[in-house]
């Protein structure tokens, strides 16, 4: 054989050979990469789901520490769903160019606006046994601005045991001997489904019998675990849930 003839037979089994490996490279590529893709998917819905539920509990504590810190006075409703705060009035110095506290003659504080945050089981009517707190602020000459949502997806049943460990916590409650505001906020992200990004708009439930949740005390966590009302310890929500709970301290009197 020519030595031209045996070059070009080289060079077309090297061609060859080269073009198996690229087909065998794209191929585990393609079989690779679906997987990958789907499990990134996974991992993202998981955690912005957390986030999602972390930062409206969040949210919520965080808006009322900072009015319950300059409040003069707090009332509680007796179902615990219902918080007002009474803070100081405000004036403007225009000696000092600077808006402060308003006095009485004997230099105390004087009420002012009244901030009331509640919650609503269900406030549009679909069925589902959560619900949202809203933020309503009424001036002290008696007119009001029109309530605001703070945050959707509150779910009080699944707070944290009280003290006595039978029921949840209420949302709020207050001791006037030590001047202390508690704040219990329970939210869900319900998790996607297997065949859509988007979230089910449901109650959180277990996955394996859609069993409620409940709260259930425990040596190591008296405060309650959440459990599944059917299988018990073996559950597997259908939703990020997480709790918040702080205590906030009145300072103006």
């Amino acid at each position: 054989m020519r030595p031209l003839a045996r070059f070009h037979t080289r060079l077309r089994g090297a061609v060859l050979a080269e073009m198996v490996m690229a087909g065998v490279i794209g191929g585990l590529i393609m079989s690779v990469l679906p997987g990958f893709y789907f499990a990134y998917i996974k991992l993202w819905q998981r955690e912005t789901g957390k986030l999602g539920a972390v930062g409206r509990a969040d949210f919520v504590v965080r808006r009322i520490k900072r009015e319950v810190r300059n409040a003069r006075s707090v009332t509680v409703s007796s179902d615990g769903k219902g918080l007002t705060l009474v803070l100081p009035a405000l004036t403007y110095d225009a000696g000092l160019g600077v808006t402060g506290s308003a006095l009485d003659s004997e230099g105390r504080l004087v009420d002012g606006d009244r901030v009331c945050y509640y919650y609503v089981v269900d406030p549009n009517g679909t069925g589902t046994a959560g619900g949202s707190i809203y933020r309503r602020l009424v001036h002290a000459d008696g007119s009001e601005h029109a309530p605001r949502l703070v945050a959707d997806q509150i779910y009080p049943q699944l707070n944290p045991l009280a003290a006595s460990a039978t029921s949840p916590a209420p949302v709020f409650s207050y001791n006037a001997t030590t001047r202390l505001v508690t704040v219990h906020v329970t939210t869900a992200e319900p998790r996607p489904t297997s065949g859509t990004l988007l979230p089910l708009d449901s109650d959180p439930r277990c996955a394996r019998d859609s069993g409620q949740l409940v709260r259930v005390a425990t040596s190591q966590h008296p405060e309650g675990v959440i459990q599944c009302s059917t299988c018990g310890t073996q559950v597997r929500p259908t939703a990020h849930i997480v709790s918040s709970s702080a205590q906030l301290r009145l300072r103006n009197k």
